[in-house]
């Protein structure tokens, strides 16, 4: 009281500290978190430690909090500080500016109010606006016990928790304390009787000295109450005076909160990794069953070339005895514009590019079952940690995502049949994906005579088939000028055959391409994303 409050800054996701005029050691914590909620004098030394347990990002909500206190408060000098009685709001005045901390409910809310007008919230709650007019009749010592009575008998009827419709009858108990109540004259009197004697208290797991931070991170693990909870058995602490039980429980939520972000987080981060990863996996497996199998193709090759008669003139199938075993035959597609020695060095040829991409599939299934057994035994240790030490660090975000801009690099998507689909973002990002990304056997396509991204379907070896290119030029109408036509032509070609323009960042020329008309489609929700 009668000091002036000058400095703040941010020390928490929802909470701001204050230098104190005349005591350099001082430090006014107002905080508007849940489950830490309240107005805290605390040394510099415990304002300090307690933010640096906090680990949760500061939403922009509490920085823009912090310049309008930065302007309204600082340096206003406290004239008054108060509870509104029979509920929960603590109210800091000093002279037209006013502070409001609401602790009711599961988001609570300080509001900074000037003149009158609510100026700036910190917290997530709702803000204040227009002070609550005190109730005494409300306050736990005063109620009278048949309004209990009437709230818990209606939430039973309602089926509702008691502790909550006696919470809300006398919100000055507050939620810990409506718990040990029954709705009951007698309860209600001895509850009573016990606060007459009440004193700071610290309910925990276990002594202080022997908790982890996983310890502390459950909601409920540390208490701050006026008495001992006869319903929450605990190690009872009695520190030796109100301030230094609400710093040292502060203290406790914090780390214990820190860790339980850092954990959420790294959590969330190798999780995401473990499904990426079995997903790959599985990819894998599916594209490797669905090669056919070299020795086939050579066995239908030795059939063209071992076969006296050859193909018939425009045959598209053949049907000859099987070389590898003269009592069977084999029937297979063939080109009709090829003979059979031709035909037959198609079939060569694949199965040697097939036993290639056999060997890249089997090499990366190995790669990806390590990082996935990797991946799971960092979630087996993240799982296991005991304290914030044992937890990888929070990543940093990127400048585009602190500022909110789209991710760079090409977007990358499967198609149904597992090959790669590479989507540039803008001109400059469209000529290096076409011009530095892209192999000469690729496929290139971009929507005919409109502007749109390049697509890039992968294909070294050769497996793009027609439903493959349907589903690439279906993305590449999507991100065109075309979007919104019902129909459109898109230019495909080998990425050998594109050359760039001259004239500009993705303009090209084409020396040869083939065009299909599609229904321009959202990969979204439809094509994996890599």
């Amino acid at each position: 009281m009668g000091r002036h409050l000058g400095r703040p800054r941010v020390a928490a996701a929802r909470a701001l500290v204050f230098e104190v005029s005349g005591e350099r050691d001082r430090r006014l914590w107002i905080d508007a978190g849940p489950a830490t909620a309240g107005l805290y004098l605390l040394t510099r030394d415990e304002a300090r430690r307690a933010s640096a347990a906090s680990d949760d990002a500061v939403p922009g909500s509490t920085r823009h909090a912090l310049l309008l206190f930065r302007k309204h408060a600082a340096g206003v000098r406290v004239t008054g500080l108060r509870r509104t009685e029979g509920d929960r709001t603590v109210v800091l005045e000093a002279g037209s500016v006013v502070l409001a901390l609401r602790l009711r409910g599961s988001s609570p809310a300080a509001t900074l109010a000037v003149d009158g007008t609510p100026t700036a919230t910190l917290g997530a709650g709702p803000p204040a606006g227009a002070l609550p007019k005190g109730e005494a009749a409300r306050d736990w010592d005063r109620i009278g016990p048949e309004v209990l009575e009437a709230a818990a008998r209606e939430a039973k009827a309602a089926g509702r928790p008691v502790h909550r419709a006696i919470s809300a009858a006398c919100p000055s108990l507050g939620p810990l304390l409506a718990r040990e109540l029954d709705g009951g004259a007698a309860a209600l009197a001895a509850l009573r009787a016990r606060l007459r004697s009440a004193r700071p208290t610290l309910l925990l797991p276990r002594p202080l000295e022997e908790c982890d931070d996983a310890d502390l991170a459950p909601s409920e693990a540390v208490l701050l109450v006026p008495i001992p909870l006869e319903a929450r058995p605990a190690v009872v602490l009695h520190p030796p005076s109100w301030r230094d039980a609400a710093a040292t429980y502060l203290l406790a939520r914090h780390r214990g909160q820190g860790f339980a972000a850092r954990r959420r987080a790294a959590l969330a981060a190798v999780r995401r990794d473990v499904s990426r990863l079995s997903q790959l996996e599985a990819n894998l497996g599916r594209d490797l069953a669905g090669l056919t199998e070299p020795d086939i193709l050579r066995r239908r090759g030795d059939a063209l070339l071992a076969s006296p008669h050859g193909l018939s003139p425009g045959a598209t199938e053949a049907d000859l005895s099987d070389p590898w075993d003269p009592d069977a035959r084999l029937r297979f597609p063939v080109d009709p514009r090829l003979g059979g020695p031709a035909n037959a060095d198609r079939l060569f040829d694949k199965a040697r590019r097939i036993e290639h991409a056999r060997l890249q599939v089997r090499e990366r299934s190995v790669r990806t079952a390590s990082a996935l057994a990797a991946a799971r035994a960092r979630e087996a240790v993240i799982l296991s940690a005991r304290s914030r030490d044992e937890l990888p660090p929070a990543p940093e975000p990127s400048r585009e995502e602190a500022s909110g801009e789209a991710r760079s690099g090409p977007r990358r998507y499967l198609t149904g049949r597992g090959l790669t689909l590479l989507v540039g973002r803008g001109a400059r990002e469209n000529h290096q994906l076409t011009f530095a990304i892209a192999r000469p056997e690729d496929l290139w396509l971009h929507a005919r005579d409109v502007p749109g991204a390049h697509v890039i379907l992968r294909d070294d070896e050769g497996r793009a088939g027609p439903e493959d290119i349907r589903e690439a030029a279906e993305v590449a109408a999507f991100f065109s000028g075309a979007r919104d036509e019902a129909r459109a032509d898109v230019h495909v070609a080998r990425r050998k055959h594109v050359r760039p323009a001259g004239s500009g960042a993705g303009r090209v020329r084409v020396a040869h391409s083939d065009t299909v008309r599609v229904a321009p489609r959202d990969p979204a929700g439809r094509l994996r994303e890599r």
